[in-house]
């Protein structure tokens, strides 16, 4: 059977309209309800004439609607510069800007790095900047999470089948009266993609998505239509003074137990307290100027200015306890030098390895979570002393800004929104504390 051509069926009433017929079809002015109708037009994009045009509509009316609002998105100049740009092309091309453009630290790029290329385009990629909607955002959100769940139950089940195997052959070996027994082998288990993870992701593609809208590629942000799964609050629950003084009962001896002190005393974060030098501490007043941060990009350590601006050069200080175990520090680091001589690595600052080097970021966080595990303190990670130290400052009623300024957060709105629990406590501890102050008729003071 020969192949039929196609032709296209005019509509004289709606210019640029068109159905894709087949030679069998009616004549022009017939009816065709078989194919689909489309539409072309003509416009000037920074002076140059660029044809547009679509098909796929199941209706007449679809089709000229169609038309009529691209030709009202140019006259308005919101029409896209490029219709044809997928986000497999522009994620990368907008990370790599910002970049270059210094406008982003190296842990954020690293993290949006991953973020698009484990998530985003695998899910979005061959997705058209022009034709995302909010829709697109919010299945391809919820797929994430989904494939995330299914891996993690694989690999559980998995590690069942090793874990019955190998109880398999324990059991024979016993009868066989053999000592030896063999592990069983274990896959590793996914982590759950959480609300906060796919916050992460959103903000990501958000940020992409303003970008394409100030490059003129789309009209507008279509991440603020998508819906994010509802993430739950979790209260802050910071180590009790008991526990934290339990802990340093427990560590006096370990090499990093005046990190601890000073990360609970002061509430510095683990990038600070890595570069926190002997310039920056006066041992006379206990005055500490936070100046700096080490943090680890891929393993690899970068040093540069503190997370915020509000966190630059603040002032925080220690009490005598805290400041009595630092100078023992001080003094122990000084026989190290001597002990060292010229191999000693002398950068100057406080938390160092017996050669002077500093410690890695991600070392630190590794043998204090391991000692505050020990101890049994909650969550057992680093930032519990950050937490400890603003829950201390909480519950003495200290004002909110202060203890703001004290962590270095950008806004007061970031430390009530993490602390406001602590907060709503602490207040009413206080007006406990304040029950009986002021006489009352017919009542005895504190009754």
């Amino acid at each position: 059977m020969a192949r039929q051509k196609h032709w296209y069926r005019r509509f004289p009433k709606h210019k640029g309209v068109h159905q894709r017929c087949l030679e069998s079809c009616p004549p022009q002015g017939g009816r065709c309800r078989e194919h689909k109708y489309g539409w072309r037009v003509d416009v000037r994009i920074n002076g140059r004439k660029k044809p547009l045009g679509k098909e796929g509509y199941d209706t007449l009316t679809e089709a000229v609607e169609a038309r009529k609002a691209i030709i009202a998105q140019h006259q308005a100049g919101t029409l896209p510069a490029d219709t044809r740009k997928t986000l497999r092309e522009w994620l990368p091309e907008w990370l790599d800007g910002k970049v270059k453009r210094g406008e982003i630290e190296d842990t954020t790029a690293r993290g949006y790095a991953d973020n698009i290329k484990n998530h985003l385009i695998p899910k979005l990629g061959h997705r058209k900047l022009a034709e995302l909607r909010g829709l697109d955002i919010t299945r391809a959100y919820a797929e994430i999470q989904r494939e995330r769940r299914e891996e993690i139950e694989a690999a559980k089940a998995k590690n069942k089948i090793y874990a019955e195997e190998a109880e398999k052959i324990n059991a024979k070996r016993r009868a066989a009266g053999k000592i030896r027994m063999v592990a069983p082998r274990r896959v590793a288990v996914p982590r759950p993609i959480s609300a906060a993870s796919i916050a992460r992701i959103h903000a990501c593609l958000s940020g992409a998505l303003q970008s394409a809208v100030k490059a003129g590629l789309i009209p507008r942000n279509v991440a603020a239509d998508a819906e994010l799964p509802r993430a739950e609050r979790h209260k802050v629950r910071p180590p009790e003074p008991e526990q934290y003084a339990s802990l340093l009962g427990q560590i006096t001896g370990e090499r990093l137990f005046p990190l601890v002190v000073v990360a609970g005393y002061t509430g510095l974060r683990r990038g600070e307290l890595a570069g926190l030098k002997w310039s920056d501490v006066d041992l006379k007043t206990g005055r500490v100027v936070v100046r700096r941060q080490r943090v680890s990009v891929g393993y690899k350590v970068v040093e540069r200015d503190t997370k915020t601006e509000a966190g630059q050069d603040r002032v925080v200080y220690l009490d005598a306890d805290a400041l009595a175990d630092l100078k023992a520090w001080r003094r122990t680091q000084a026989k190290e030098r001597l002990k060292w001589g010229e191999g000693y690595q002398d950068g100057g600052y406080v938390f160092t390895r017996e050669d002077g080097t500093p410690y890695h970021p991600d070392y630190i966080t590794k043998i204090v979570s391991r000692l505050l595990r020990r101890a049994g303190i909650p969550a057992g990670k680093l930032h519990a002393l950050r937490h400890f130290r603003a829950a201390w400052l909480i519950s003495i009623g200290t004002d909110i800004a202060v203890v703001s300024k004290t962590l270095g957060h950008k806004s007061i709105a970031i430390t009530s929104d993490i602390y406001g629990s602590l907060q709503e406590k602490a207040a009413k501890d206080l007006a406990e504390k304040a029950r009986g102050y002021v006489s009352r008729p017919g009542k005895a003071a504190g009754a």
